[in-house]
C-alpha cells in the first residue's frame, strides 16, 4: 500500500459520505477542470497547506488517507506527477474519490 493524502472540506466530505459524488480535486477546482484529484505524500502536506489554503480555517479541514492499492483495484490510475512545471511529483488520482478509497482521516494540524 502506498499512502497518499487529500485535503477536503468537511462539509463537502460528509456529502461523499452521504452518497454524494466527490468531485473535487481540490480548492476551488473540480475533478472536471483538472482531470483528476489533487493528492500529496506525508511530507508535502505542509506546503500544500501553506500554498493553497491560506486562511482556511483549519477545522473546516480534513485529512483523507487514500490507499492507492485500493484505487488501482478499481481501475483507476494513479500517477506521481508535476503539472506545474516544477519537479517535485504529487501523486493525482484520476476520478472523483470514493468513500471506499479512504483508510482514514485526521484533523489537520494547527498552523
Amino acid at each position: 500500500m502506498t499512502e497518499i493524502l487529500h485535503l477536503a472540506f468537511r462539509a463537502q466530505w460528509a456529502d461523499a459520505l452521504a452518497g454524494a459524488p466527490y468531485d473535487v480535486s481540490g480548492r476551488g477546482m473540480t475533478v472536471a477542470d483538472e482531470g483528476f484529484v489533487h493528492c500529496s505524500t506525508r511530507a508535502q502536506l505542509p506546503g500544500v497547506l501553506a500554498r493553497h489554503y491560506e486562511g482556511v480555517d483549519r477545522a473546516d479541514l480534513v485529512i483523507l488517507v487514500l490507499d492507492t492499492a485500493l484505487i488501482e483495484a478499481d481501475g483507476v490510475d494513479v500517477r506521481f506527477e508535476n503539472t506545474s512545471g516544477g519537479s517535485e511529483l504529487f501523486p493525482h488520482v484520476f476520478a472523483s474519490l470514493r468513500p471506499s478509497w479512504v483508510t482514514g482521516t485526521e484533523a489537520v494540524p494547527a498552523a
